[in-house]
């Protein structure tokens, strides 16, 4: 099975990626599967083998910061799951998969959740990639899919798990210009969370945003310590966040990304810009298509290039902004002369 991963900063039109590749027939796209799973803790990155039930509750276990927005009244476009008709409650815990995983595959995600309780737990014990793997092929062939493709916004914090964890695997770098995404970024309930976590994350000299626990709570200040426990969605809203703050954020996602990337062979990564897909829609959903090893059917291609929005949005001009992006920017170009930043285009 083919297995490719789309990674970026988040903002940068990945979820138009995937809308694109959910149309498509013979994919399996895997919408925000992993950022799902980063939700519940650092587990589902670990390198213990899991048994089945366990690695069942990794993907049912609550992710209790979706939960928080989903039952906010700051709305995320990406939680897919239907709230108030569904049955589990941010309230009582959405299972991980549920939120925006499954709802992606299918209109009845309930149902799917149901499937694969009755499969799932049953494996048994193996390496987490043994359990990834297997899942995939299981939904895949649910759905007569070949290729499989995963794209999680922020997905650039976990490349070398996801490299650790599937080392054959092909990535597709999504990039768009950083003060946009800076921009967007600051607007957005889901990143004001990871910024303000992963600024917890580095007074606690803690790994990873979501190794935050309530035990933590009385070590932070009083504007951060919400995030130990329920997140006060609310209050980061209204927590103020200067826009250069979200642009180092990009800068030091991008940077790390890049570093991680360069080292894959080059039949095994790919460069492509939000910019890139506005000026010519079918020709780069053709390089992706190419590129995950599924055909670029005419029809799919014309109604993927349909679907292309494009967002209208003020130029960012702060210097700060402009100054905390130029560290990204700076790697996204290193990046492109080391690909060969004119292949393929």
């Amino acid at each position: 099975m083919d297995i490719t991963f789309i990674v970026g900063t988040g903002r940068c039109g990945s979820t138009m990626l995937s809308r694109a590749l959910q149309a498509h027939p013979g994919v399996l796209s895997m919408n925000e599967f992993f950022t799902s799973l980063a939700c519940t803790g650092e587990a589902p990155f670990r390198g213990e083998a899991w048994t089945g039930p366990e690695f069942w509750s990794v993907l049912s276990g609550p992710a209790r910061p979706l939960d928080a927005i989903a039952g906010s009244r700051h709305p995320m476009p990406e939680l897919l799951y239907p709230y108030g008709r569904g049955r589990f409650t941010p309230e009582t815990g959405v299972p991980a998969i549920s939120h925006m995983a499954l709802p992606a595959l299918g209109p009845d995600p309930d149902a799917l959740y149901d499937e694969l309780a009755a499969v799932v737990p049953g494996r048994p014990r193996s390496t987490p990639s043994e359990h990834y793997r297997a899942l995939f092929a299981e939904l895949a062939a649910r759905a007569g899919n070949a290729v499989v493709v995963e794209r999680s916004g922020a997905s650039l914090a976990f490349l070398p798990a996801l490299r650790a964890l599937f080392p054959e695997a092909r990535f597709v770098h999504l990039h768009r210009s950083g003060p946009a995404v800076a921009l967007s970024m600051s607007r957005h309930i889901g990143f004001r969370t990871l910024l303000l976590r992963t600024e917890a994350m580095g007074l606690l000299g803690l790994d990873s945003p979501f190794a935050i626990g309530p035990e933590h709570a009385r070590e932070l200040p009083e504007r951060l310590a919400h995030l130990a426990g329920e997140v006060d969605c609310d209050l980061v809203m209204r927590t103020p966040l200067p826009l250069a703050a979200f642009g180092g954020f990009w800068s030091g996602l991008i940077g790390r990304g890049v570093a991680e990337l360069v080292e894959l062979p080059p039949e095994r990564r790919m460069s492509l810009s939000y910019e890139e897909i506005l000026d010519r829609p079918e020709h780069h959903f053709a390089r992706l298509a190419a590129f995950a090893g599924a055909e670029a059917h005419p029809d799919w291609l014309r109604g993927a290039a349909a679907s292309v929005v494009r967002a209208e949005r003020p130029p960012v001009t702060d210097a700060d902004t402009l100054a905390a992006c130029a560290p990204g920017e700076e790697a996204l170009e290193r990046q492109a002369r080391l690909f060969g930043a004119a292949a393929g285009h």
